[in-house]
């Protein structure tokens, strides 16, 4: 059974062909790297001007700041013209990129990572305004989240690869170079966010808020657990005794493999199983969370982190489907992403003071118990929908 109002709204626009779907996710990989890559930008910052880890976080969490930024103020701006700005976007983002090898001093870096951001939000509304009112905007959102997910940890996985002299100094480039390679399909992602010229704009909608803030409260939640532990993997690796050379293998496969929790919502059936699915995922988070901040050795630190990846992959492309199936032009999307951007910046930027003040079980209780507070959340967003459109009686009157 589907939502009836999402797909009402969703008949005004066409599905999206394998094609589109590459384009997305190309974009969407630029635009949402700085989460994935995070450990690796901290590490670098770190040991390049010999900061602790609280500056370190705080530093790399400027890129989320800018996407938030870029989500929150542009998105109705960049729907209009999302053709031009997705080029511009996309070359935007490879040259601050880069840029941030060059920066002289740590507040050069924060402003270039910052910039990036920009860019980068840019993108993340290009994608938005393409799902907006799309049939079968779940499983689309499951194949990008997959799909760009994928690209992101492979350069993970070649990045830690590489000698760390180079890393160090170079690992701006080395990302705007691969980044570079899929900068063409990226660019033209703008093409899949304009109306097609016979549809009709959807009629105004008034705000579901007893739908969205629930929505928006299990976004908060899950994206700073997962941005806090996922800014403190290098630091906790060194904490218990694993060679630099050791973790970066280990977190790019933690990244590759974690995708797979994104196929969660790629089966026909997993619409009706969405409640289910979710608090199984956020159940697993908060337990691998915990785990992740006690762990003694090298197989404890991969299997934890592998848990709470995975099951963050589950959770988002039902948040995003879900959003996308009340907007009408994407804005409410890209602006909702706003919260999670700003839970992504906290978690990121106070992930190295709770370590500190909190120790590390301190810490994963913290992070395990905002997972487990967003399963009631998640009941009022999604568990509603479930007896009402089980019902045929009933769906035809809806």
């Amino acid at each position: 059974m589907t939502d009836k109002p999402e797909a009402t709204a969703a008949a005004d626009r066409p599905d999206l062909g394998w094609a589109a779907l590459l384009r997305l996710s190309c974009a969407y990989a630029i635009a949402t790297n700085g989460t994935l890559l995070m450990p690796l930008f901290v590490g670098v910052l770190m040991r390049r001007f010999g900061i602790g880890d609280d500056a370190a976080t705080g530093v790399a969490a400027l890129e989320i700041g800018g996407i938030a930024i870029s989500c929150a103020v542009f998105p109705r701006w960049i729907a209009r013209v999302p053709r031009r700005l997705a080029w511009i976007a996309t070359l935007g983002s490879l040259l601050a990129q880069a840029a941030s090898a060059s920066m002289p001093g740590l507040a050069a870096v924060g402003a270039a990572r910052l910039v990036t951001g920009l860019f980068e939000g840019v993108l993340f509304v290009v994608v938005a305004a393409s799902l907006s009112n799309r049939p079968a905007a779940e499983r689309a959102w499951g194949v990008i989240v997959l799909a760009s997910g994928v690209f992101d940890c492979a350069l993970l996985v070649g990045a830690y690869a590489l000698p760390q002299e180079v890393v160090l100094r170079w690992v701006f480039v080395i990302v705007a170079f691969a980044f570079a390679l899929i900068a063409w399909p990226a660019a033209m992602a703008g093409n899949d966010a304009l109306a097609p010229p016979s549809s009709t704009r959807p009629p105004p909608r008034a705000i579901r808020w007893h739908v969205l803030l629930p929505i928006w409260a299990v976004m908060a939640l899950v994206y700073s657990v997962l941005s806090a532990q996922w800014a403190l993997a290098d630091v906790v690796g060194h904490r218990i005794g694993l060679p630099p050379e050791r973790i970066g293998p280990l977190l790019a496969l933690v990244s590759l493999l974690g995708t797979v929790g994104a196929l969660a919502a790629s089966h026909r059936r997993s619409h009706a199983l969405r409640v289910p699915i979710l608090w199984i995922a956020q159940g697993v988070m908060a337990g691998g969370v915990l785990w992740f901040f006690v762990v003694r050795g090298a197989a404890g630190f991969f299997a934890a982190q592998l848990l709470v990846s995975a099951a963050f992959y589950a959770v988002t492309p039902f948040l995003t489907s879900r959003l996308s199936g009340l907007d009408a032009d994407g804005s409410l999307l890209s602006r909702s992403i706003v919260i999670t951007f700003v839970a992504a910046f906290a978690g990121t930027a106070l992930a190295g003071t709770a370590l500190t003040r909190l120790g590390g079980l301190g810490c994963g209780i913290a992070l395990g118990l905002c997972a487990l507070v967003a399963m009631p959340f998640t009941w009022k967003a999604f568990g509603d929908a479930a007896p009402r459109f089980a019902r045929p009686g009933r769906r035809a009157a809806e």
